[in-house]
């Protein structure tokens, strides 16, 4: 099979290994030319525990009209660009599959425009990017799957190689996974700690359960099914460091917008007060202003 893996970052370049591990024909689309030329000569370097690998792929900064699936792996912020890309380069005759795999529910209002079968899915994977051409596998985990619109038959036939679980309703998989990422996201960020400190510090502690009592309200999901999951996950990746602390430590954007900033859009639309949500996106659009003014 022929897939486009749009962004090299941790999860693309995650998803671009393991495809190509299990032989299908791989290339990456970056937004730096010299990255893609690494990408090209080297392939990607995919370490496991004390398992490493390198698996060829092709690479581009274009995206290329002949191909079976997209899997759009950018950051929610890029997801607009990246469909204007993908709407100039398809036509109604060549419609590959897309699966788009984003924090945050945001992106899915830029859906509805294509025409495509389309698919969303949440990476349980742990994944680190070492550098431009390497990742860490930090946890192993699935890929949680469901479609948009349309059927998606070569997605299908990934489920062994991504470890797919197929979900029916692809609202509910995109809002559990949000109401993790509005607790866990912004507290680690903000506090520059791990996941598992969360549940040891008992001030952290009552912010957590705060933030998913009010996402979980805001997005009609049962609140104690929702804390019950954001505790698990804290457990499992307790040494782990969320994407929002990695974008902060580096000084890059954050997907605050995607997450806390949905939850805030539509508890406006619904009248729902949610000042703890409120806080904790103010704050890190405030770290994102001050690294702004130091760039």
């Amino acid at each position: 099979m022929n897939i486009t893996i749009i962004g090299a970052g941790a999860i693309g370049l995650l998803m671009g290994a393991k495809l190509s591990s299990s032989g299908h024909t791989i290339t990456m689309v970056t937004r730096r030319e010299d990255q893609a030329y690494e990408l090209q000569q080297k392939g990607i370097r995919y370490r496991s525990g004390n398992k490493e690998e390198t698996y060829e792929v092709n690479a581009s900064t274009s995206l290329s009209a002949q191909t079976d699936l997209v899997i759009v792996a950018v950051k929610a912020h890029a997801v607009r660009e990246v469909i204007s890309s993908i709407t100039h380069t398809y036509t109604a005759r060549m419609t590959p599959e897309l699966l788009f795999i984003q924090n945050g529910m945001e992106h899915v209002r830029y859906l509805t425009s294509l025409v495509q079968p389309v698919s969303v899915g949440t990476v349980e994977h742990g994944a680190k990017k070492r550098n431009d051409i390497s990742v860490l596998h930090t946890g192993e985990g699935s890929l949680k799957v469901s479609s948009y619109s349309g059927r998606s038959p070569f997605i299908e036939a990934l489920k062994d190689s991504l470890s797919i679980e197929f979900k029916d309703n692809w609202y509910k998989l995109l809002a559990e996974k949000l109401i993790i990422n509005c607790g866990i996201n912004p507290l680690t960020a903000l506090f520059q700690i791990s996941n598992g400190e969360l549940l040891t510090n008992p001030r952290f502690f009552g912010l957590l359960r705060e933030l998913i009592k009010e996402s979980s309200k805001v997005l009609d999901l049962e609140f104690e099914e929702s804390w019950n999951r954001v505790q698990q996950v804290c457990k499992l990746t307790a040494a782990n460091t969320s994407s929002m602390l990695a974008d902060v430590s580096a000084g890059r954007r954050t997907e605050i917008d995607a997450i806390s900033g949905f939850v805030l859009k539509e508890a406006s639309f619904k009248g729902v007060d949610v000042p703890f949500t409120r806080f904790v996106f103010d704050a890190i659009k405030g770290l994102e202003l001050m690294m702004e003014e130091r760039m």
